[in-house]
């Protein structure tokens, strides 16, 4: 191989490492912009949240049995209550339960959900949000209720039995307990 040759080969390098560094720079980019996307979805739903805690109730209309765990946070999400904003009532908790399409927590699979957040749900909220995790994993529900507010759900695929056989990841677990957390707190565990 000449020297010419080995020119072209170290340019052509040089240019493929160019290409690939921008690539991953804009990937990275999309994807924190994806994220900010997914984070004020959830600000606006908890927003449009007053202390409305009509909805209460101690039916145990969860279907989902919670173990506790001592996995600590490091991100998570809080809400911070904004007076000024202008959110829709579709972005509202109960809308999205009985909705057929949405969730309630769209990132819980992906980052830590705030007590202070939990805190401004009602106990229907909470328990339907614990059971949104394990719908997307296609748990079956037992209770009616859960069948047929997940029934309507596009994304529900209802395929597994038994809770026992679904692996969540450590931002789902760890939410799961902070919503278990605050239902024992409200003695409706």
């Amino acid at each position: 191989m000449n020297k010419s040759e080995k020119q072209v080969i170290m340019i052509l390098t040089a240019a493929i490492v160019l290409v690939a560094v921008v690539l991953v720079f804009f990937l990275l980019k999309s994807g924190t912009e994806h994220e900010d996307q997914k984070m004020n979805l959830v600000k606006e739903k908890l927003q449009n949240d007053s202390s409305d805690d009509s909805n209460d109730s101690n039916d145990g209309s969860t279907d989902v049995i919670v173990s506790d765990s001592t996995d600590t946070t490091t991100e998570t999400i809080d809400v911070s209550d904004d007076s000024n904003s202008n959110t829709s009532n579709a972005t509202n908790p109960d809308n999205v339960m009985d909705a057929d399409d949405g969730y309630m927590f769209p990132t819980s699979g992906s980052a830590y959900i705030s007590s202070s957040a939990v805190k401004k749900l009602t106990t229907s909220q909470i328990q339907y949000a614990i059971n949104e995790i394990y719908a997307r994993h296609g748990l079956k529900f037992t209770k009616k209720e859960n069948q047929e507010r997940f029934g309507k759900k596009k994304w529900y695929k209802g395929s597994v039995d038994d809770q026992d056989d679904i692996s969540l990841n450590k931002y789902e677990k760890k939410n799961v307990n902070t919503f278990a957390a605050e239902l024992k707190k409200r003695d409706a565990r």
